[in-house]
């Protein structure tokens, strides 16, 4: 079983242009979107929005998709909300705010430097799956100590599951309350619990519109949001020299215009052979395009570089 893929892409590395032609640049998305489904021989839907405004669908934008991995950038939002209000310490241990767990700070679950390397969510997630109960708690029983190498990055689900118990740990309600109250209900967009995933909440079950999930995406990832203003702002980690960055739950870098603006991206996928197979992208331009997509596939790295590629292209009026 292979779950909550994150590949690291380079379309993003291309400078936004000058907004133009935009109906042209938005309708070049839709085509290569659909295109790469043809390609792939599946389904899928989505929505793209324009500097923080919901612009138009690809298929049904009104049904919800899993966003699978993508959920991340929820939990890790909520947390920056949470320490922006003095709500959490981003310094403080797990162990002290938990009780119990591993002696690592807030901070690096969500850069995921804590050490922890073993995910133990890739064995247990398959009997979970169609299962209601949250399993944050199941993760803290039975995850290993860190072993890593202290502050270097390791994605691992493991990191997010214990991110949610500690949002629960730092305010009065639930994971799943105080998320949707600080970051869903400021954009007026609904996401809610997977009926298959939900277990996985904090680190890969949450559903939403594809119509809701681009608002939500293009206001914390847009320049309107100090999240999306100054990510440095927040606990990131650097992925390799001169790449990218992780942090607030996504992948992200400036614009190498040198305008002020960063790219944000990610992928998810829910891989349990025979039994529930989708994935999921999403991304914000410059604080200009927002686009995110739902398919009824599991894909290899090459295919999710091959998507992110055509879209950026796409969204940078740059022709093959």
């Amino acid at each position: 079983m292979k779950a909550l893929v994150l590949p690291l892409l380079m379309s993003m590395l291309l400078p936004l242009a000058a907004a133009a032609q935009d109906a042209d640049r938005m309708n070049a998305m839709r085509t290569a979107f659909g295109a790469w489904l043809e390609s792939n021989q599946t389904s899928g839907t989505g929505a793209l929005a324009f500097e923080g405004a919901y612009v138009s669908a690809i298929g049904d934008a009104t049904a919800p998709i899993e966003l699978a991995s993508v959920s991340k950038s929820i939990t890790a939002l909520c947390a920056a909300v949470l320490r922006d209000s003095g709500d959490l310490d981003m310094a403080a241990s797990v162990r002290d705010l938990l009780g119990r767990g591993p002696d690592v700070s807030v901070a690096s679950l969500i850069t995921h430097t804590s050490g922890i390397i073993e995910d133990v969510t890739q064995k247990l997630m398959p009997d979970w799956l169609d299962t209601d109960e949250r399993r944050g708690s199941d993760v803290l029983e039975a995850m290993a100590a860190p072993t890593g190498v202290p502050e270097q990055y390791v994605y691992n689900n493991v990191n997010y599951a214990l991110l949610g118990l500690v949002i629960e740990a730092s305010v009065s309600g639930s994971y799943e309350d105080t998320c949707h109250r600080l970051v869903m209900d400021p954009v007026g967009v609904t996401g809610t619990p997977s009926p298959r995933a939900g277990g996985f909440l904090s680190w890969g079950g949450w559903t939403m519109s594809p119509r809701d999930y681009s608002r939500l995406h293009a206001h914390w990832f847009g320049p309107g949001t100090t999240t999306g203003r100054d990510p440095f702002n927040y606990p990131h980690a650097q992925l390799f020299e001169n790449g990218p960055y992780y942090g607030l739950g996504t992948v992200f870098r400036p614009n190498r215009t040198g305008d002020g603006t960063f790219n944000f991206w990610h992928f998810g996928a829910l891989c349990f052979p025979g039994r529930m197979n989708v994935g999921s992208y999403a991304v914000t331009f410059g604080g200009k395009w927002t686009a995110i997509m739902g398919y009824d596939a599991c894909v290899d790295f090459d295919t999710m570089l091959a998507l992110d590629a055509q879209i950026g292209r796409a969204a940078y009026g740059v022709s093959e």
